[in-house]
């Protein structure tokens, strides 16, 4: 019932985020990095974890751009493609993604990827396709991102989305699902408790 009920809510939450134009979604994901930009936490941190910005995902890359600027240390995922599980590199500019094994999602190239122990991430910032206020998330299924998050249980957890993302209901959490500590949308940002 859980997995049917996910199931429908993804295909709900993507049809919202994809219904967004691309001049609305670039609009909103700048006033979003302003946002993650102006957070406390932002400012203190020195070795992050982000996504890599794909398809409708609230974009990343000129918040990339800007941690590589102020010098923070910059960490991506990269898909394992033997154990089919999520890695960590840290990248140094832009230029160093190519088009990855998994959906063609950038990633360091196999010649700059740079591994790093999930334990020296401080802050993440997570990709989703809905969040509701509890910091419940729903992503595309397969479960990667939520073991990657289970590998670093002291960093702190900040989901990215469009307000258009944001369940006015509880979302449907297993066991294995990973809460965030607070979402940023263009509208606010939603501390968890």
């Amino acid at each position: 019932m859980e997995k049917q009920n996910k199931t429908s809510l993804r295909k709900e939450f993507l049809k919202k985020r994809d219904r967004l134009t691309p001049a609305a979604r670039a609009r909103d994901s700048a006033i979003i990095r302003q946002r993650v930009l102006a957070h406390p936490e932002w400012q203190d941190v020195h070795t992050l974890l982000t996504y890599v910005s794909y398809r409708s995902e609230v974009e990343t890359y000129k918040l990339i751009q800007e941690a590589i600027a102020r010098r923070k240390r910059v960490v991506v995922p990269v898909m394992d493609p033997e154990s089919k599980e999520l890695r960590l590199s840290e990248l140094h500019a832009l230029g160093d993604l190519a088009p990855g094994a998994f959906h063609g999602i950038q990633e360091p190239a196999p010649c700059h990827v740079k591994r790093v122990i999930p334990m020296e991430i401080e802050l993440v910032l997570v990709p989703g396709v809905a969040f509701d206020r509890q910091g419940g998330r729903i992503g595309l299924g397969g479960g990667y991102f939520d073991k990657l998050l289970d590998s670093m249980p002291n960093a702190r957890r900040v989901g990215l989305a469009f307000s258009a993302q944001i369940s006015k209901r509880p979302l449907p959490m297993a066991a294995h699902d990973i809460r965030m500590h607070a979402v940023v949308t263009e509208k606010e940002v939603i501390p968890v408790k």
